[in-house]
């Protein structure tokens, strides 16, 4: 089948969706489907999913739903009190975002939590779980490793005075809100310990983009306790609040203890291959596998 993965949100946030669009992306090829990525653009020769699309305006979802292309959204933001991320101006849920997640032929729901949502609305929504690829394994980890640790992911104050509770402990790390993903991976192979932080009290899911990418590379990982229903944190140390974050941090870099719980992450998420998630989420949309003939299918 001839799919066609368009991300249609600000450029700026293009590179914190980078590893969810290739591993998606590289899940469906590993399954013999013929994948593109078209940034902003709709493709009438291909079933689209479209990612970030609740940044458009009313009239360009609406355009897309009467263009006569097949197209699914892809959901990764959280679905509560009917607003998404709990701010009514993020963008008209009610009256453009949730009728043009209708008019697709199936939502695929990163967000394990916003089911209940989904089911109340009575949506064809499916879970999207994010699972172990081998073309998502590109850090070179260094050896010696000169930080203690490392956070990527939109900056907020809860994070910030985190971040600097890690600092007055005098251990050495770094924080990006929003880089090149080079520049991040360069860092990521540079730190003993990756961190999950909370964005806000009002998150209470895991975020998967950080935490499953970070374990398909054989990173140790420090996690705030999180709802957790899929699982996901299965790969990561756990604390029970953000005031215990800093003695994992420095009692995992002191050691070897790093690498080891990065092993161990990697051979835990290694159980769960994207392949697999994908073929079983096709099955469930599509009420079969869809064949490499279908929508325009490869020879």
């Amino acid at each position: 089948m001839k799919f066609n993965i368009a991300y249609l949100g600000p450029e700026h946030l293009f590179h914190l969706r980078r590893d969810f669009i290739l591993v998606l992306k590289y899940g469906l090829e590993s399954l013999g489907h013929d994948v593109i990525l078209s940034g902003l653009q709709v493709d009438t020769t291909r079933f689209n999913l479209l990612i970030g699309a609740y940044f458009l305006p009313k009239a360009s979802l609406d355009a897309i739903n009467a263009a006569g292309a097949e197209f699914a959204h892809v959901n990764s933001e959280v679905i509560a009190r009917d607003m998404l991320n709990f701010n009514p101006q993020k963008t008209d849920f009610l009256g453009a975002y949730l009728p043009s997640m209708r008019a697709g032929k199936f939502i695929w729901e990163a967000v394990i939590d916003n089911m209940p949502e989904h089911a109340r609305y009575g949506n064809r929504a499916h879970f999207l779980r994010w699972g172990w690829h081998p073309r998502l394994e590109e850090i070179e980890h260094r050896t010696p490793k000169d930080l203690d640790y490392y956070f990527f992911g939109l900056m907020s104050r809860r994070r910030h005075d985190i971040l600097a509770s890690l600092a007055s402990r005098k251990l050495q790390g770094m924080a990006d809100g929003s880089c090149p993903y080079f520049l991040r991976n360069d860092r990521i192979a540079r730190a003993r310990v990756q961190l999950n932080i909370v964005q806000d009290d009002r998150y209470s899911h895991v975020n998967a983009f950080r935490i499953c990418y970070l374990a398909n590379n054989r990173c140790a990982i420090v996690s705030e306790i999180e709802h957790d229903p899929a699982g996901y944190l299965s790969v990561a140390r756990v604390v029970p609040g953000k005031d215990a974050i800093a003695e994992a941090v420095a009692e995992l870099a002191a050691g070897t203890g790093w690498k080891t719980q990065g092993e161990a992450a990697y051979e835990k998420f290694r159980e769960v291959p994207m392949q697999r998630c994908l073929e079983e989420l096709l099955d469930a949309s599509f009420g079969r596998s869809p064949g490499l003939a279908a929508s325009g299918g490869v020879a």
